[in-house]
Order: structure tokens, then C-alpha cells, then sequence
């Protein structure tokens, strides 16, 4: 007898565990009230986004903040942020004026933790937008979105994260989603869901020329009109599966929506235009429609990229037409008002911007659009709402919260170099400066503040000295920083040489007549406020190596356009950029470049009211304090030491790793016999446990305009 009751307890028991793991792993259920009615707390009301307050329906305008789990040092899918990161950040995000949050995908289960905490405790609380998204290496791998990898894991994302919200799941080893147990019920505050990230336009492309996709769906609460294109009708049935699930299982409905773009809005536009900005698609909601059945609503999603201000001239003629007086009267001229409203008047829908944001890097991707620091990184993001406000869009959300180490940026991808994850800031990486809050490496003790206070120098040694100057050096993982005294910096002209590959570089500057100790690569110049540059020795120039077709019809490799390696001659630095305007089809334009090594005067002191984020240098009573981003100084890696190796043995950019540079300096005027230069030893660093954050200006500027302070 007792064995058989051991048996069957084991039995039962393994019975329980099989399913809990069904329901709580697997999202397995059965309705057992099926009588019982869905409700929905959020609705689309024509051009609205509305909330149930009580017994009340009332309007939503969106003020929304873009949230990731990166951190310095640490992949974004580790999902590494403690429920004390998420706390300190809602508590921020709230306190700046922000109604909703974005999360891209699943988070860790800290997260909902934190967020239902706050939602409990405050007066006001913070809504999600639920992000469903797969990971990049399907987004950009697979041949179209109907691949198994692609679609099949897009629904199981968009499943987990309604059992999620409702804090009914488990998840052990997540893809592209956090893990851990899910048991804090934050649907009450869940907005809705969005569907991807950023589509990839080949996704898109391949998806719509696929013989193996459906053309056209019916479901219950989503379906697609005949002009629906087989991307547009996966999107479709993926809003409906979702939808179903939720209202299946937990009787509730939320709004819903995709990811799109101006790379791929609806418009129809000629040749000239679609080879500027590849845009070769068009992803319409206005082919899905609803059925009665779908409580809840659905809206617009757009991602504001770069925009051309004279867009609506590139039209086709049939476009034009079909738009008809939806073009009446729009503005022109400005880079977003005219593309705005008429997004808004050409949808039927709610119109929402799921991220619009502003880089406070040094080096712009866009042409005429100069770098931005962080007081007017806050001001074009009010000015940006304020114009979606106007066009009659329903709000949006800043991306992003905090800055991001592992992006890369088109124009300066093949400078970086990295084994894993990020340990260093690129400030010259566009992609890595968009958030409201930054990081720096260790406890809060910061290496230099470069403001014109030469007191942090005092009782260091010197690295070189003469001639009555010294100058001292330092670094961090965003910059190295210069301090040299014993000149008229308001009179003098100074000069830094600075050598760091031992492959390269010039012993003498033939411009100016100067000659170095040992082979440069860069020098510094100092020449007033408003004359500062960073010069590189042509050799070892990146934008030749790499855009010479494009800036100059030329072949950097060709006999004619060699450039030696103790080649005399030392050129500004300057980086590609887009064009902001379409440019003829069919022969050779120059690509637009900006000059990158110029240095700013300013004070980079964020307590001082003098502060400038982009400052460079500034200048002290006897000596000028500086801070060089190490990517300005060909530093792929500077953790791990590596910097660009010889282009020209490599016939492009490869790495080397170097354990010194050598420095010196000297004054316009007095250089007579070759500059001396001293070793500067590097040590790298490896991974800190230790980073302290700092809200960036434009935190509070954008603070003023949500909350009216």
C-alpha cells in the first residue's frame, strides 16, 4: 500500500509540475468562462489614444521615454540592471514629466517589479508600450519575414509579453527577451504592444516579392484590404494573434500596432528621391483594418528618421495626385512640420512617433546638421514635440534614456573595434550619445573637467617638460586628456605632436616648417578660440582610406594618389556624411565631408552656467586644458590599447595594439631644432564593476517643457 501511494503522490506531483510548466512556461490555457465579456481599459477614438478613468473616458497625450537595459561594459540582452537601476530610472523618467515608457522587448522580470512599485505608490503612474521585437541577427539575416526564425519567434515574444504584463509566466532561457518569474501584474498600466523595433528594408523587399507569404488575411479582430502587400498582411495577422491570445486568456484588450519608418512610409516618390534615401517600399496601416470585435484600437507608428526639408517636390506625379488637397497648404521648408501634418491627415488613425531623438556626439551624420550639445539636444526635442503636437500627432517617445556604448553609426563603424561588448565611448559615434543620461566608468571621481581650473594637475608629475613648459596627460574610456602650461595661450600658437603607430608618420611638417623628434601621426594645434584643430599625417587620414571614390573620384591605392609613410604633409580631419538632399542619378556627385578634428572653446564643466558639452579645450591663465575623444586619434579600442594599423600594408583598416604614444610640445616661433617628445605609457583597463551616471542638460530643458517648470 505504501508503495503504491509514493507512486501515485509522484505521479500526481510530476503531473502538477507538467502543468505548471505548460501554463507558466509555455502559455498553455483553457477558457473556462467563455461567457464572459473582453473589456479594454485603453481606446483609439478617432484621431485619439483615450484612457478609462472610472467611469470615464479621457484623453491621452503621449510623453514617452525610450528604455533599454544597457549599461556600461554589458550586452544589452543580459539584461545586467538591477530592480534598483529601474527604480532610480522610473523615479526619473517620472520626475521629468513622462506619462508612458518604451521597452523594445521583453525585459527581466526586475523590471516589472520596479515599474508595479511605482505604479502602486504613485499619484501618477508610468504606462508601457510593451515592445515585441526578434533579435538583429533575424531582423537582418533572414531572407524575409515569413523564415521560421522570423515570424514563429515574433508571435512567441508577443506571447510571453502578454503573460508578462499580466504576471503570469515564467521564462528560463529567453530570445531576445529577459528571464525570470514573472508574477507582478502590470496590465492595469500597459498601454499596448508594437511590433518590432526597426524593420530592415530587405526584410521588407523580400517579404513583398516572396511567392511563399500570404497576400491577404481575415481574422477576428484584424483583417487586410486588397491593396495589402504580403509585409502588411503578416503585420496584420500578427495583430491578431496577439489580440486574440490576450482577449482569449485574460478576457482584456490593449492597442497595438508596427514599427514604421519615413525609409518606408506610404508615399510614392521618383527615381531621385528613392536612390537618396532607399526608398524602395511602402508599408501602409491604412491597408489593415478592424472588425467590431476589436474593442481596444489600433495606431501609426513612426520612427523619425532623416528627413529631406523639400521631401513633398520629390513626389511622384501619380502620388501627388492621389494625395490630392491632403498637400493644401503644408509648410516647406522645415525639416519636419510639412511631413508631419501630412502623415497625420493621410492616416485615419492615431499617429504616434515611437522614437524621436537627437545625438549629443561630436561628429554629425547628416549634412548641415551641425552637432547638437546637450542644452540644444533638449531643445530640439521640444521643438520636435511641439511640432508633433501641432501636426495633431498623439505624442511620442525620446530615444532614448540613456546612452548606448554598443551602437554603431554608418560613418564610423569600420573605425571601431571590439571582442564583446563595449567598455569605452565613442563620443564620435552618433548612435552611442542619444540618451537624456550618461555614463562614466568608476565610483564618480572624474579624470579631468576640462574648464580652465588647472587645480586637478597639481602634484602630478609632468609627462614632458621644456623650455620652461610642461605638459601632463590622462585618461579615460571617452577621452585623453592634455594640460600644458608656460605659454600666452590668449597670444601664442601652440603645437602637440603626437606619435602613435610605429608603421607611420612624419618627422617634419613641411607646411610649417617643424620638425619632430620621432614620426608623427597627429599634431594638435592651438591657435586661438576659434583656429584649434587636430591634424593627421596623410597616411594614416581614414576618411582617404575609406571614402576616397566618394569625396575625391579618386582610388587611394592607385601610384598617382600614394601617400608615403613619412609623407611631410599633415591634413585636417574630417569625417563623410550624408547628403541632406537628393543629388542627380547617374554620375559621379562629391559626398558632403565635415571636419571633425576642429576643436571647440568652451567650458566642460556641467555645475558651471558657462557649460558646453561639445568643449574641447579651454584655456587657463598660463596653458590650455584639453580632452581628445580617443576615436579622433584612430583609437579602435582604446580598453584594449588597438589602434588603426597601416592602410596601406592592409589595403583598408585592420587593428594593432600599442602600449605607449609619444608627446611633446612646442610654441609657433621658438621651434628651432626638431621637437622633443616623451612616452606616454597606456595600461588599457579592463572590464569596472563601477560606473556613476549624470542627467545630460537636456534632461532638463525637456523637464521644463513636460512639467512646466
Amino acid at each position: 500500500m505504501m508503495k503504491r501511494f509514493i507512486l501515485a503522490s509522484l505521479a500526481v506531483v510530476l503531473l502538477l509540475a507538467g502543468m505548471g510548466y505548460l501554463v507558466y512556461y509555455r502559455g498553455i490555457y483553457v477558457d473556462f468562462k467563455p461567457e464572459v465579456s473582453v473589456t479594454a481599459n485603453f481606446r483609439t477614438q478617432g484621431k485619439e489614444i483615450q484612457y478609462l478613468d472610472g467611469d470615464t473616458w479621457k484623453t491621452m497625450e503621449i510623453r514617452g521615454v525610450d528604455l533599454s537595459s544597457n549599461i556600461p561594459g554589458e550586452a544589452m540582452l543580459d539584461f545586467v540592471p538591477t530592480y534598483e537601476d529601474y527604480t532610480r530610472w522610473l523615479e526619473q523618467i517620472g520626475e521629468i514629466g513622462a506619462n508612458t515608457i518604451r521597452v523594445y522587448t521583453v525585459m527581466a522580470a526586475d523590471f516589472y517589479e520596479a515599474l508595479y512599485d511605482y505604479n502602486t505608490t504613485k499619484e501618477k503612474p508610468l504606462y508601457l508600450l510593451q515592445g515585441l521585437s526578434v533579435p538583429d541577427r533575424a531582423n537582418y539575416g533572414a531572407e524575409d519575414i515569413y523564415q521560421e526564425e522570423f515570424v514563429d519567434l515574433l508571435l512567441e515574444n508577443g506571447i510571453k509579453a502578454v503573460d508578462v504584463i499580466h504576471g503570469n509566466r515564467a521564462i528560463e532561457l529567453g530570445d531576445f527577451t529577459g528571464t525570470g518569474w514573472y508574477q507582478w501584474d502590470v496590465s492595469p498600466w500597459t498601454l499596448g504592444y508594437l511590433l518590432g523595433h526597426e524593420w530592415d528594408s530587405g526584410i521588407i523587399a523580400y517579404t513583398n516579392n516572396s511567392t511563399l507569404g500570404e497576400t491577404s488575411y481575415q481574422g477576428t479582430y484584424f483583417y487586410t484590404k486588397p491593396e495589402a502587400t504580403r509585409f502588411e498582411t503578416a503585420m496584420a495577422k500578427l495583430m491578431d494573434q496577439v489580440t486574440a491570445y490576450e482577449s482569449n486568456k485574460y478576457k482584456e484588450q490593449r492597442l497595438i500596432s508596427f514599427v514604421n519608418s519615413p525609409w518606408d512610409d506610404p508615399f510614392a516618390y521618383d527615381t531621385l528621391y528613392n536612390a537618396r534615401f532607399d526608398t524602395y517600399n511602402q508599408v501602409d496601416m491604412e491597408h489593415i483594418g478592424a472588425s467590431a470585435e476589436l474593442l481596444s484600437g489600433y495606431f501609426a507608428s513612426y520612427r523619425l528618421e532623416t528627413l529631406c526639408p523639400d521631401y513633398q517636390k520629390y513626389f511622384t506625379q501619380a502620388q501627388r495626385a492621389e494625395l490630392g488637397e491632403l498637400l493644401t497648404g503644408l509648410e516647406t521648408g522645415d525639416l519636419y512640420s510639412g511631413y508631419l501634418t501630412l502623415l497625420n491627415r493621410y492616416h485615419t488613425v492615431p499617429v504616434a512617433a515611437v522614437g524621436f531623438g537627437f545625438s549629443t556626439a561630436r561628429m554629425p551624420v547628416v549634412e548641415n546638421h551641425p552637432p547638437l550639445n546637450e542644452q540644444r539636444q533638449g531643445e530640439a526635442l521640444v521643438e520636435l514635440w511641439q511640432k508633433m503636437r501641432g501636426a495633431g500627432w498623439i505624442g511620442g517617445y525620446v530615444s532614448t534614456w540613456q546612452d548606448v556604448w554598443d551602437r554603431n553609426t554608418w560613418n564610423t563603424v569600420y573605425a571601431n573595434y571590439s571582442l564583446g561588448v563595449d567598455n569605452w565611448q565613442d563620443v564620435q559615434t552618433d548612435g552611442q550619445n542619444y540618451g537624456l543620461m550618461q555614463f562614466w566608468l568608476g565610483s564618480g571621481e572624474g579624470v579631468c573637467t576640462v574648464d580652465g581650473n588647472a587645480a586637478e594637475w597639481q602634484g602630478k608629475e609632468p609627462v614632458w617638460s621644456s623650455d620652461g613648459m610642461d605638459l601632463y596627460m590622462d585618461y579615460d574610456e571617452k577621452y585623453l586628456y592634455f594640460y600644458v602650461d608656460g605659454f600666452s595661450p590668449e597670444k601664442d600658437v601652440l603645437y602637440l605632436p603626437i606619435d602613435t603607430t610605429p608603421k607611420t608618420g612624419s618627422t617634419y611638417w613641411e607646411e610649417k616648417k617643424i620638425s619632430f623628434e620621432r614620426g608623427c601621426d597627429f599634431v594638435v594645434t592651438i591657435d586661438g578660440k576659434d583656429n584649434s584643430r587636430v591634424l593627421v599625417q596623410e597616411r594614416y587620414e581614414s576618411l582617404w582610406i575609406m571614402y576616397a571614390y566618394e569625396t575625391a573620384y579618386e582610388n587611394p591605392y592607385e601610384q598617382d594618389n600614394w601617400r608615403e609613410k613619412d609623407s611631410p604633409v599633415f591634413r585636417p580631419i574630417r569625417s563623410i556624411l550624408e547628403w541632406s538632399e537628393p543629388k542627380a542619378v547617374g554620375h559621379w556627385v562629391a559626398m558632403p565631408t565635415y571636419e571633425t578634428g576642429k576643436l571647440r572653446y568652451g567650458n566642460a564643466d556641467p555645475d558651471s552656467p558657462a557649460f558646453d558639452s561639445l568643449a574641447d579645450f579651454c584655456f587657463t591663465a598660463d596653458g590650455v586644458e584639453m580632452r581628445i575623444p580617443w576615436g579622433l586619434l584612430n583609437f579602435s579600442n582604446p580598453a584594449e590599447k588597438m589602434i588603426h594599423d597601416d592602410y596601406y600594408k592592409h589595403y583598408g583598416v585592420e587593428y594593432m595594439q600599442i602600449d605607449e604614444m609619444f608627446v611633446g610640445a612646442a610654441v609657433a616661433g621658438h621651434t628651432q631644432g626638431r621637437i622633443s617628445m616623451a612616452s606616454f605609457p597606456l595600461e588599457g583597463w579592463e572590464k569596472h564593476t563601477e560606473y556613476h551616471e549624470r542627467l545630460k542638460k537636456s534632461y532638463d530643458v525637456l523637464q521644463a517643457a513636460w512639467s512646466g517648470r
